[in-house]
């Protein structure tokens, strides 16, 4: 009985989702913006950049969305003058990221406010020093303006990677960032 209810269960997510618009099911994006560096890594860079490609899935009418992410972030590092190791005085430090995450649409209609947030790998690198590769997560919320074929769509996001960049004393720090992005959605 419970095959049959899955099987039916199955079906109608298809032919839903064949009955849907193209535009509803899948869309891509690309979006550039500033990073701020918060936390530890505030102490040793200054405001940064970012670039973001984006894929996302989604049955319309349902409000909750899968969002795939490769994001580029960079930062400036800041003059320490002598006191500090030179490895670490104006190094900057760049940003990888690949995150999974969830959209979920608080608003319906053309201007729809959303939640988002999911996990990541993050490859993170100090000039002159070696990439770390962990895991991190991100979260956060933004709005999206829709066009004709098209739309706007302005974020904030928190991303957090524990033991992710080296510290001004050469220790191991959470890097935290926030992209503040805006972009196209197609």
């Amino acid at each position: 009985m419970s095959k049959l209810i899955g099987t039916v269960a199955g079906l109608g997510v298809a032919l839903a989702m064949a009955a849907a618009p193209a535009q509803g099911q899948f869309a891509f994006g690309l979006a550039a913006g500033a990073t701020t560096p918060s936390g530890s890594l505030n102490d040793r860079q200054n405001l940064g950049y970012n670039g973001l490609a984006t894929l996302q899935l989604g049955v319309p009418v349902f409000p909750l969305q899968l969002r795939a992410d490769l994001q580029y972030n960079s930062f400036g590092g800041k003059n320490f003058g002598t006191a500090v190791n030179n490895a670490f005085n104006q190094a900057d430090t760049r940003v990888i990221a690949g995150t999974i995450n969830g959209v979920f649409n608080i608003t319906p209609g053309p201007i729809k406010l959303y939640a988002i947030g999911g996990v990541g790998y993050y490859d993170t690198r100090l000039t002159g020093t070696e990439s770390t590769r962990k895991v991190g997560y991100n979260y956060g919320g933004g709005v999206k303006f829709g066009l004709t074929g098209a739309s706007l769509f302005v974020e904030a996001r928190m991303h957090q990677i524990k033991d992710a960049t080296f510290d001004v004393s050469g220790g191991r720090s959470t890097a935290r960032f926030i992209p503040i992005t805006i972009g196209f959605m197609f």
